[in-house]
């Protein structure tokens, strides 16, 4: 009575335990990482640099404040003074100031691409983790059955070694096989919890989060591929079309330094008030002055050549990047349809009536050994060959659906918070 009381409290108290863990899907996982992703919020904070960057490259020089005067107190001390005050304000004739806010919105429209590039890798990562994640424990599943079949199996055969009716050695072979499910679960369980380390990273969760993982390992059959086209995917991957931007960004830069070998000009307006002693001559009026200065800056021996040789040179490699770029997206899409294409038929090829057959073919096996028809060898090996068959099938579910998973990361098909241009409307200044 008191065992079953224990273990009544004992699966109570585990059904409690799964209850308040949160429950997570990969969609919801998805969301959560781009919520709370401690990487992509600091990247985010960047688009709002790039604004008050636009906004600060708007703003007009200072004006400058002159203040000046002569006395005579040191020397002959006659009262004679000399007071002036004026004000100057530089401009650009340039077009300066046009430059450097054509710099800055390039800037903002690249920086908000490349936060959702961000925001496409990490989604690729919470899913393939999640797959991962997934495809582990359906192995724990896996070896729990067979450690099951074998604790059964050993109860089975307590007394038949009593009474002489098997020998030492079947038994040594079941506990051989019970010996190697269990280490392979200790395994197992090791990954998983690197997999929901590295999960609760990517979601901004604290590391000693835990969750129930909602979803199973589905064959989903293949896609239509030619939706998945180079092109396509040119147009809807941010990173590419940071890349274009780095090219307008250079020619942006190009205009400025070009805008900046004729330094701002300056206008000035200036009050002067002098009052001078004559020898021998009554008292002199103070004489009063209003005039105007403009100062022009001569472009002689600085004209920023060196300045304006970089933005072309970093013109020319933004450009080289923009085709090894497309080069990469081009390898990134055939890898990931080569596997799918490859791994679909295979998984085809696993019909769950062949995975069906192998397990009641274990069930078969043990019948015909508690009759005395096989050995206990030939039960170790049925089990081997469905475990060995089920573990495979998995393996390669988790291939393709992270094949599935990269295919549509390399075409920039992913759920963004980020609006940017699609490459299609990157153009050209």
């Amino acid at each position: 009575m008191k065992k079953q009381i224990l273990i009544m409290a004992v699966v109570i108290l585990t059904s409690v335990s799964v209850l308040a863990r949160e429950s997570l899907t990969v969609d919801a996982a998805v969301e959560s990482a781009l919520a709370n992703n401690r990487e992509l919020a600091a990247t985010r904070v960047r688009i709002e640099e790039t604004r008050a960057g636009l906004e600060q490259a708007g703003v007009w020089p200072n004006p400058e404040l002159e203040l000046g005067g002569r006395f005579d107190n040191t020397f002959r001390d006659e009262g004679q003074h000399n007071l002036s005050v004026g004000i100057n304000q530089p401009f650009s004739v340039s077009g300066r100031i046009g430059a450097q806010k054509g710099v800055a919105r390039v800037e903002i429209e690249r920086t908000a691409a490349e936060v959702a590039d961000l925001e496409r890798r990490i989604v690729g990562e919470v899913r393939r983790a999640f797959t991962e994640f997934l495809a582990v424990e359906e192995q724990i599943k896996l070896q729990q059955f067979l450690i099951g079949l074998n604790e059964e199996l050993l109860a089975a055969t307590k007394g038949a070694v009593e009474r002489g009716q098997l020998s030492e050695k079947d038994v040594n072979a079941i506990h051989i096989a019970l010996q190697q499910a269990r280490q392979r679960e200790t395994v197992l369980e090791t990954q998983r919890r690197s997999h929901l380390l590295e999960l609760n990273k990517l979601v901004g969760k604290p590391a000693d989060n835990e969750f129930v993982a909602v979803g199973k390992l589905d064959f989903q059959p293949l896609p239509d591929l030619s939706a998945y086209t180079l092109e396509n995917a040119l147009q809807r991957r941010p990173g590419f079309v940071a890349a274009r931007l780095d090219v307008d960004s250079a020619k942006a830069e190009q205009r400025l330094a070009k805008a900046e070998r004729f330094e701002d000009w300056r206008i000035g307006a200036a009050y002067e008030s002098e009052h001078s002693v004559v020898d021998g001559a009554p008292p002199q009026p103070t004489d009063q002055f209003v005039g105007l200065k403009l100062t022009v800056p001569l472009p002689l021996f600085d004209r920023k050549k060196g300045r304006i040789r970089e933005t072309v040179a970093f013109e020319d490699r933004a450009e080289k990047s923009v085709e090894a770029l497309k080069l990469q997206i081009a390898q990134e899409l055939a890898d990931a349809q080569q596997r799918v294409k490859t791994l679909a038929p295979l998984l085809e090829s696993y019909s769950p009536e062949i995975l069906k057959r192998a397990e009641e073919n274990v069930k078969l096996v043990e019948n015909g050994y508690r009759q005395g028809q096989v050995s206990i060898v030939e039960v170790i090996q049925s089990r081997q060959q469905f475990a060995e068959l089920k573990s495979s099938y998995i393996d390669t579910l988790r291939e393709y659906q992270e094949g599935l998973i990269d295919l549509d990361i390399a075409a920039g098909i992913f759920p963004s918070t980020i609006k940017f241009r699609q490459s299609t409307e990157v153009k050209k200044p």
